[in-house]
């Protein structure tokens, strides 16, 4: 099996074990604005916005290399 697969699903894993460990209703204050979600809805909107954010710059990084390799 892909090593990147079941690494994904390890962390997916922990992430879900941790985030339901720590379900507790907390105050969020940003700006203006004050809402009271559950932690594991806030540690897993942050996991969701890292792994979007690392997939959006490694397929950019992956185009640019790709581009300049057919250009030479």
């Amino acid at each position: 099996m892909n090593l990147k697969l079941i690494m994904g699903a390890l962390l997916l894993l922990v992430a879900l074990v941790f985030s339901l460990q720590n379900a507790s209703v907390v105050e969020v204050k940003f700006l203006v604005w004050n809402f009271s979600p559950s932690l594991a809805l806030i540690l897993f909107s942050a996991l969701a916005a890292g792994l979007l954010g690392g997939w959006a710059i490694t397929s950019s990084l992956q185009r640019k290399i790709q581009k300049n390799s057919i250009e030479q």
